[in-house]
This record gives C-alpha cells, sequence and structure tokens, in this order.
C-alpha cells in the first residue's frame, strides 16, 4: 500500500494506517488563539489561506497567471508574492511537497535555493503572526526534509498581507517539537483504546 493525503478528509496515510500532521501536532498551541476567533472569521481565513496557497503554488512553477481566473479580494496578495518572487527570484526545488514518515506527515509550502542557500518557506496570509507555533511547525517540515534527504540550509516565513510582505528567518523550535509530538502519540492511543 502506499502513501497519500486524502485532500478532502484533511488527512494522512502510511500503508493504509492515518498519520498526524504537521499542523495537527502543533495544533495544541495554537488552538487557544484560534479558538478566540469568530467561526465565520476563522473560516473565510483558512478559505483565503487555500486559495493563495493555491495561487503561489500555479505561479512558482509556471512564472505567470491568467489574472482574469484570480477573484479580486486574493489579487493584492498574489500581487506582493509575485514582488517577493521576482525580488529573490528563488530556484523552485519542490512545492507543496507532500511527505510521509511512520511519525507524522506534511506538505512543504516551498523548498528552494536562494544564493546558493536552500530554503524551507512556509507562507503565511493572517493578519499577525504566531511565532512560537511557526517555529515548531517549522521544525517538523524540517524533519521531514531530513527524512528525504533534502538539506534545509535556513527556515523562512513568507508573511503576506495586502499591502506588503515580510521575509523573515525563523529558528526552528525542537524541544517544543518533541513534546507535542509526544503528547500527539498520547492522546491518539488514548482515543484508540476507547474505541476498543
Amino acid at each position: 500500500m502506499s502513501n497519500y493525503y486524502d485532500e478532502d478528509a484533511h488527512k494522512y496515510y502510511v500503508n493504509g494506517e492515518e498519520k498526524p500532521s504537521v499542523t495537527e501536532i502543533c495544533s495544541p498551541i495554537s488552538a487557544e488563539r484560534l479558538n478566540a476567533l469568530q467561526q465565520n472569521l476563522l473560516d473565510r481565513a483558512r478559505a483565503r489561506g487555500s486559495r493563495c496557497h493555491e495561487l503561489f503554488e500555479q505561479y512558482a512553477l509556471l512564472g505567470e497567471l491568467d489574472e482574469e481566473e484570480i477573484e479580486s479580494e486574493y489579487f493584492p496578495y498574489i500581487q506582493q508574492f509575485v514582488l517577493w518572487f521576482k525580488t529573490y527570484r528563488p530556484k523552485v526545488i519542490f512545492t507543496e511537497k507532500q511527505m510521509f514518515s511512520d511519525d507524522f506527515c506534511g506538505t512543504c509550502d516551498l523548498i528552494c535555493e536562494i544564493d546558493g542557500k536552500t530554503f524551507l518557506v512556509d507562507y503565511k496570509v493572517t493578519s499577525a503572526l504566531d511565532s512560537k507555533s511557526l517555529s515548531v511547525q517549522l521544525e517538523g517540515y524540517k524533519r521531514l526534509c531530513d527524512i528525504y534527504k533534502i538539506r534545509i540550509d535556513d527556515c523562512y516565513v513568507l508573511h503576506i498581507k495586502k499591502e506588503g510582505y515580510t521575509f523573515r528567518p525563523i529558528k526552528t523550535n525542537e524541544e517544543w517539537f518533541e513534546i507535542l509530538l509526544k503528547h500527539n502519540k498520547f492522546m491518539r492511543s488514548k482515543r484508540n483504546a476507547t474505541k476498543e
């Protein structure tokens, strides 16, 4: 049986067994902030993030977009992404790369080369950044890259807003990722025990 991602259910499988995503592992430290948001705002933010990721991937792969197919509400984000892309001129290695392991899985937004270094880049189109959650999330993706023998020199966040972008390095947090991975394993085993 092969590894696959069920897009409708947002679940990863390794040899038929469901595995947690990096996002799921990190959820305990971002849940408090997300729970404070009204559900309709949260749904809109998720829809915006999902659509922008699709458009960023298209541009990264093709170097162009059909402007007539871009919804007006997303256009400012795309303009900022294109500006970043033309400024930094990344050489795309992978975009939206799905990776699988025995412990967890995830999809990296962008792995690219800039000025001879390999960067792991996470896109955010949120109003604010949650640095702690981001440092743990990027640690998870970095570990997956290690498993896939993809050498990463630096981890960065590309934070895109309508009026501009920031591109900055993120120091990953190994300790918190380990804690959250153990917590996730414990909670999954507890859920599985109650099902039996």
